[in-house]
């Protein structure tokens, strides 16, 4: 949409169309300027609309062309160049040609008008309307050129943004689509020793690692996904973890998860963190509690772990993931402490509308309440 507005605003149809706005504001005004009565009676005659239009068509000219030369010249070989002492010459020798034209006009034009107080058609006379009126022409070519500059940084400031933000979204992709290493090796270590054991529970915990990591790349991209696909990974991670670290991980979720969408991975990213930050710390227990409820179209999902260690970088890390895709009034992340238990709650605005985004598979009815896997 970004890139569709830029493409129609530079467009040149609508180019021409604000140009011509412009000049035909600006030759509004230079006509009433123009407009010279000097006896109050002088409003009531033709001559005098007739003297401002002649003055317009006569000085007029060099107005556009100082404007369009110094934009389409000047600013982007000199200026934009940071070429100045270049500029100032261009400039001047501008303002020089345009006050020769308009000498030679202002003679055509002081021959023409015919005020109740007669002007000498003379070389002073001719030199001071021509001077004047170039002036008026350097003054709105400045005008001009200014308001090219303010656009092009207008512009760049928003194209540079929008990069910014691409590439901080895609940072957050490839960080949300990332597995970690400890859980994919010590699911496939896990793999291969129940191939090994002959177990009938490898099948299924290749099922649940395929669905998960297949969800992580493709969904990933999407921006909505249902509630309950997220849910139904989660429970795959969950599977996945205990096989690794052979701890106890229990599973609640509350209220409708019925046609509600959500970021893919933000409970995902949650819960594998937690887990891995607690691994690096060398945490021995290892008992987590998750309990998810959904009401009011908001999640509320409270991770409970006996772990007494430093959690600030999981909650930074998750306010900054989740800061790229919601606004700070749809979620909010809170750490707590209490008798050796730490509690993070993570609250986020489910949406109702799927943005057409396709509802997938049905999943397990298992996903409505977990109580330890």
């Amino acid at each position: 949409m970004r890139i569709a507005n830029l493409l129609l605003y530079n467009k040149p149809t609508h180019r021409v169309v604000r140009h011509l706005v412009f000049w035909i504001v600006y030759c509004s005004y230079f006509y009433i300027q123009s407009l010279a009565p000097r006896e109050f009676n002088e409003f009531f005659i033709s001559d005098t609309y007739y003297f401002a239009f002649i003055n317009l068509c006569c000085f007029g000219p060099v107005c556009i062309i100082a404007v369009y030369f110094s934009i389409y010249y000047l600013l982007p070989k000199t200026l934009a160049r940071r070429k100045y002492a270049l500029f100032l010459v261009g400039f001047l020798l501008l303002y020089a040609v345009g006050t020769v034209v308009n000498y030679f006009t202002a003679g055509i034009f002081l021959s023409n008008v015919h005020y109740s107080t007669p002007i000498t058609v003379n070389f002073r006379h001719k030199m001071e309307f021509g001077n004047y009126n170039t002036r008026w022409g350097m003054v709105i070519a400045i005008i001009a050129m200014g308001i090219k500059l303010t656009k092009t940084w207008y512009l760049q400031q928003k194209e540079n943004l929008h990069m910014l933000k691409k590439k901080t979204r895609t940072e957050m992709q490839l960080q949300k689509a990332r597995v970690h290493p400890e859980l994919l090796l010590g699911s496939l270590d896990t793999i291969y020793h129940h191939i090994q054991s002959g177990s009938q529970n490898a099948p299924s915990i290749i099922l649940n690692l395929s669905e998960l990591l297949s969800y992580s790349l493709y969904e990933n991209e999407k921006e909505l996904v249902p509630l309950e696909m997220e849910l139904q990974q989660l429970y795959n991670l969950i599977v996945l973890e205990q096989q690794v670290i052979v701890s106890r991980i229990d599973m609640q979720v509350c209220g409708d998860i019925k046609n509600k969408y959500i970021v893919p991975l933000v409970m995902i990213k949650l819960l594998e963190e937690s887990i891995a930050f607690m691994r690096s710390a060398d945490d021995a227990a290892r008992c987590i509690g998750l309990h998810i409820l959904c009401e009011n179209s908001r999640a509320h999902v409270k991770l409970f772990f006996s772990a007494a260690i430093d959690w600030l970088f999981v909650i930074e890390n998750a306010k900054k993931r989740l800061s790229e895709y919601y606004a700070q009034s749809d979620f909010g992340i809170e750490l707590s402490t209490n008798d050796n238990e730490t509690v993070i709650t993570l609250h986020v605005t489910l949406a109702d509308d799927p943005n057409e985004l396709h509802a997938g598979a049905p999943i397990n009815a298992m996903v409505v309440a977990y109580d330890g896997v």
